[in-house]
């Protein structure tokens, strides 16, 4: 009998026989050697537990990727707002340990837990190990936190949950989620993008999940429609509902009440860093260096104006990261004009960093987080978008002519357009303040709805040990 475990796209039967056979032996013997738990295991899930507590998939706090972290950190604060007590979060350390410290939260309330993605299975940390057990009917840390919990919330990065970034990205994102289901554990889906699911397989996977969950809300209208169409008659709209970005509710540290006088400019790693790769991943039309470059220039030869370059994923973020493409703009201009540009270099948390962005007169960039900390800040704000998921978070303040589509739109254009961005900024401000107020408002709802949800499962817990 030929039996292949496959994970990631990884197939056990392709390796040579005696790596197969030592690879079995390193995951049964890694299985085995918590099998001893098994019975304290099914005791803590019994165990009736004092606080109300909420697991956090989707969104690791220690990715370098600052957008994701205010995810969790957003979360976290607006959860701890309304009365949820205990948070672990579920991100690619190491080991158990508190997290970093959200503005505001208390970080004794909040420990972190391993659950990598990889193909290295017989390692504890990794999240195809804690589905395997899950599968043979074993615990593991991940699962008894979940069954520890009152509910797993899942942010999905935000905009992962879809498979146009390749089976092995869904694979990681949905785990979490189908195996909360399979545990019987609540499943609560944070305001995030869904789709697109262009493949079969996907579509039924996601259509299970969003059909089981127990709430999910989607970040802009778009998104919801899609849910819509996607269900058909599964589609319930007092479990579907229409929410607004995480990040809005993030607070922003530091004197944003002192402008700066100078712009902002994100400059994303992710499509400067390897140029021709982000044009034929995205369909770039635009060359993405060059109008930056253009819209610098212009700004430091027509005002008086600073600018300061902002990087959003910084070096944990890899060969993507911002900090080195910020670097790169500023040498890539005349030797004049380097000392009006400045990088901010020392802003080294969400909250900190849309603080510094809120001091901004105006603000530019390709990382939606980024900008949306800008516009949360109720700062005038171009989206240059590489794929479709700003146009969404932008219409929710009645903003989306302030996207600007580097796929349809030629270097020229768009550099002309982010011009004229720039120069209606004083305008732009005052329509945009009205705008962010009402989307606060239902950022607090969504919340208010969220921990509700999540007591109500407390409550159900509470009764089925009493």
């Amino acid at each position: 009998m030929r039996i292949s475990f496959e994970f990631e796209n990884f197939s056990l039967c392709k390796l040579q026989k005696a790596k197969r056979v030592n690879y079995f032996f390193f995951i049964f013997f890694s299985i085995l050697s918590d099998a001893v738990k098994w019975h304290s295991d099914c005791d803590d899930r019994a165990m009736k537990h004092s606080r109300t507590s909420v697991v956090i998939a989707g969104a690791a706090p220690d990715t370098g990727n600052h957008g994701v972290t205010a995810l969790c950190h957003s979360a976290v604060l607006g959860l701890q707002e309304r009365g949820i007590e205990e948070f672990t979060i579920f991100d690619h350390d190491l080991g158990i340990g508190p997290t970093g410290k959200p503005a505001g939260q208390d970080e004794f309330q909040t420990k972190s837990l391993p659950f990598k993605a990889g193909k290295r299975v017989y390692q504890g940390a990794n999240m195809h190990h804690a589905r395997l057990k899950q599968l043979m009917g074993m615990s593991s840390p991940p699962l008894r936190a979940m069954h520890g919990s009152d509910a797993v919330v899942d942010v999905s990065g935000g905009d992962s949950f879809t498979d146009i970034y390749g089976p092995a990205r869904f694979d990681q994102i949905t785990l979490p989620k189908l195996m909360a289901l399979d545990a019987n554990v609540p499943l609560i889906l944070m305001p995030q993008t869904y789709g697109p699911f262009l493949y079969k397989r996907s579509r039924k996977i996601a259509r299970k999940i969003l059909s089981e969950c127990t709430l999910a809300f989607a970040r802009d209208v778009d998104s919801l429609e899609y849910l819509r169409e996607l269900l058909g008659e599964s589609f319930d709209e007092d479990k579907h509902r229409l929410g607004v970005d995480l990040a809005f509710g993030l607070p922003a540290i530091g004197d944003v009440k002192k402008p700066f006088d100078a712009v902002g400019i994100n400059v994303s790693g992710l499509l400067w860093n390897k140029l021709d790769n982000a044009r034929e991943q995205f369909g770039l039309k635009a060359n993405y260096r060059g109008v930056l470059a253009n819209l610098c220039r212009h700004i430091l030869k027509t005002t008086q104006v600073s600018i300061l370059l902002v990087p959003h994923v910084t070096p944990g973020g890899g060969g993507e990261s911002d900090l080195p493409a910020c670097r790169a703009l500023k040498a890539s201009l005349p030797e004049h004009f380097r000392s009006r540009v400045l990088i901010e270099e020392n802003a080294r948390t969400p909250a900190t960093l849309k603080g510094v962005i809120a001091q901004t007169q105006w603000f530019a960039g390709a990382r939606m987080h980024a900008t949306i900390a800008a516009l949360s800040s109720v700062v005038p704000v171009a989206n240059m978008a590489y794929s479709g998921k700003a146009r969404g978070v932008f219409a929710s303040c009645k903003a989306a002519e302030h996207v600007f589509d580097m796929r349809t739109m030629r270097t020229d254009e768009l550099t002309n357009a982010l011009i004229e961005d720039f120069e209606n900024r004083d305008k732009n401000h005052t329509a945009l303040r009205s705008q962010v107020l009402q989307v606060k408002r239902q950022w607090a709802y969504q919340m208010d709805a969220i921990s509700a949800a999540i007591k109500a499962c407390a409550n159900l817990k509470e009764k089925a040990y009493a």
